[in-house]
């Protein structure tokens, strides 16, 4: 069945599992199911945020959709056509509509590569325009995400750029294609507060001027209250809460997501700081990949039904959904 219209991202189902090799000895280690049937949708024109831990598979499931990784099963649509497993031709007329801004502006740019040669690079590789096109398509680029005047950063090489510079010459780079789907996987996360307000309000400015959805990653509830429309928590493969993203920080249900709260700093309040422990300080030993995959972390779970019964996404108010018993 085809996502509507009003979806540029629809996924059913998907699983991503890391197959373990043999050691020397010859014993092996268990498989690591990354994504485990995950299912969501991002409507057109929506920033959608992705919020979990380092190791949760937030940044799996990204490489997934721009295709830098295949699934294991499930299926992904792109603006209503199956992208699950596409190849040769398909797959770079697909690269053409969705990109992706990497984590780490230091290795996401080529250090012998000028700038010009860095955002027009797309444009080369699906052969589209001629030399003066591509120098004004980069040069508006460059204009688009701050860096003005940009006939001054052109023909810099990234040893003499500022990490929000570079960062700014990588979004530059995603954008010139025109792309309807971009996934910015942590972009802020090496950059202090201050540059991190300004790359999250160019994206903002993304959205709005080239009518882009995006999908940004995050191990921050802070940042994706600031940006995103919609957040999804995700826990060890597993999507643990979605909604907006007001009433996911303001009216958490999941304890996952109450922890995650609990874990901003929280500096300079004078009132009282509400906090939710949920989280042990301790891991309890049960659970045996059957249950909630938060049960060993949680202070509110039940022996019997949270370490034997796997809960399901069910909905908790107008499109706030929740995987948890209580």
């Amino acid at each position: 069945m085809n996502p509507k219209n009003d979806q540029i991202v629809h996924i059913e189902d998907v699983c991503k599992i890391y197959k373990a090799k043999g050691s020397f000895f010859g014993t092996r280690k268990k498989d690591v199911v990354a994504l485990d049937r995950v299912s969501l949708t991002i409507p057109r024109g929506e920033i959608f945020g992705l919020v979990g831990e380092s190791g949760s598979g937030k940044t799996t499931l990204g490489r997934l959709l721009i295709g830098l990784e295949e699934t294991s099963s499930g299926k992904m649509f792109l603006d209503g056509e199956e992208v699950t497993h596409l190849k040769g031709k398909e797959l770079k007329r697909f690269r053409r509509k969705v990109q992706m801004i990497f984590q780490d502006p230091y290795q996401s740019l080529n250090p012998q590569r000028s700038v010009f040669d860095t955002v027009s690079e797309p444009l080369k590789i699906h052969k589209i325009g001629l030399g003066s096109d591509k120098y004004e398509k980069a040069r508006q680029a460059l204009q688009a995400v701050g860096l003005a005047p940009p006939e001054d950063f052109l023909h810099r090489y990234p040893h003499r750029l500022s990490g929000g510079q570079r960062q700014r010459v990588a979004i530059a780079r995603a954008m010139i294609l025109n792309p309807k789907f971009v996934i910015a996987d942590e972009p802020t996360s090496m950059l202090d507060a201050s540059i991190s307000a300004q790359i999250f309000n160019i994206l903002l400015k993304m959205r709005t001027d080239f009518d882009v959805t995006l999908l940004f990653i995050t191990h921050s509830l802070a940042a994706a209250r600031y940006l995103c429309d919609r957040i999804a928590v995700i826990y060890r493969g597993n999507l643990m809460e979605i909604g907006p993203g007001e009433e996911v920080i303001g009216n958490p249900i999941h304890p996952y997501t109450k922890a995650l709260l609990d874990a901003i700093p929280k500096f300079g309040q004078k009132e009282t700081v509400r906090r939710h422990g949920t989280l042990l300080v301790r891991e309890r030993k049960g659970g045996n990949g059957v249950g909630c995959a938060f049960f060993s972390r949680c202070s509110v779970a039940e022996e019997g039904q949270c370490s034997m019964v796997k809960p399901v996404l069910s909905e908790r108010g107008p499109g706030h959904r929740a995987a948890c018993f209580f």
